[in-house]
């Protein structure tokens, strides 16, 4: 008996893998379309909680500026349009504060009315541990395993005449450190501190370490020379400057928010700032091709840039009132 055989025809056979063709189009289509997906809600909760951490650490160091220090080198910044501004805070964790009682600490500079000025400089200091009570420092320099000052190679420096403090405040950060002196190596970035005014006190230069944050050209956010934080694209500083102590802000007392003057560290007396404000702007690692319209976000008196690029970005903005300037009693 002859078994009949039968199987697909060739025109079966096409519209099977016809069909098995579009069907894994869609599924790989699918996948793709949620691997990227993943892809760019990963990058965007890394910036997120990078904003997160950073607005932390930012606001942490600007509630202790001040700290045990002359009020007029509590801030400094470098206010800048088209780039990221620099901001340099005094240094509270270089400070052991469980005996002093004094709020003038700082090296004085050596040599009388120094001129402080643009680029590198060297000061000679008359210590590089600033306590009065019981010094005691705070950063290791040379790798002994034993701290020897309380400035260090990296970080920053904010320097002010404690006597005459409406010369403001001139700030840089430190390239080398002598012992012997001892004497600091600066690169100042700020402009230079005010001239004498007329009938001023006796010059009182003062070097205070700060913790200098700057962003570098690989948009890097850097804080006393080390990394905090990758795709960091802008820093933005506005100051509130109480300068008739009112406690209210009027017409031009906030700088450097694109409605009232840039903010100019050295043309005035610090002590007068009463509130800050940051402004951080993050991108993902990636640009999105799916996001045409992403661009550049200003913030403060930064200039807009407005070529999209795709990336996508997220921004942090924190206000702060200063705890440790504008409201001293004075002490003995």
């Amino acid at each position: 008996m002859k078994v009949r055989q039968n199987g697909f025809t060739l025109v079966e056979m096409m519209i099977v893998a016809a069909l098995l063709g579009v069907l894994v189009t869609g599924v790989m289509s699918f996948f793709t379309t949620q691997k990227k997906n993943a892809s760019v809600n990963t990058q965007i909760v890394e910036v997120q909680q990078n904003s997160r951490l950073l607005g932390d650490l930012f606001e942490e160091d600007i509630r202790h500026a001040g700290l045990l220090v002359p009020e007029s080198g509590a801030i400094c910044a470098v206010d800048r349009l088209t780039t990221p501004d620099s901001f340099f805070v005094s240094d509270a964790d270089a400070i052991d504060s469980t005996d002093e009682l004094r709020n003038d600490l700082g090296a004085r500079i050596q040599g009388g009315a120094v001129n402080i000025g643009v680029g590198t400089q060297t000061l000679a200091l008359d210590t590089l541990v600033i306590e009065f009570t019981t010094p005691n420092a705070a950063y290791d320099l040379d790798g002994d395993g034993v701290a020897d000052s309380d400035f260090r190679v990296g970080g920053g420096v904010i320097i002010t005449d404690a006597g005459n403090p409406s010369r403001g405040a001139a700030c840089g950060f430190i390239s080398e450190i002598f012992t012997a002196g001892p004497q600091i190596v600066i690169s100042i970035e700020s402009a230079v501190l005010a001239g004498l005014p007329g009938g001023a006190a006796p010059v009182d230069l003062v070097a205070i370490p700060a913790h200098g944050y700057t962003i570098n050209n690989a948009s890097q956010l850097m804080r006393d020379g080390m990394l905090i934080a990758n795709d960091v694209e802008d820093l933005q500083i506005a100051v509130f400057v109480d300068a008739n102590d009112n406690q209210t802000i009027d017409v031009n007392e906030y700088q450097g928010d694109g409605v009232g003057p840039d903010f100019d560290s050295t043309a005035i007396d610090i002590s007068d700032v009463r509130e800050i404000r940051a402004n951080f702007v993050l991108r993902t690692r990636l640009n999105d091709l799916d996001n045409p319209n992403g661009r550049f976000q200003n913030a403060e008196n930064r200039t807009p840039i407005a070529t999209p690029d795709g990336f996508r970005r997220r921004s942090y903005s924190a206000t702060v009132r200063l705890r440790n300037v504008g409201s001293r009693v004075p002490t003995s």
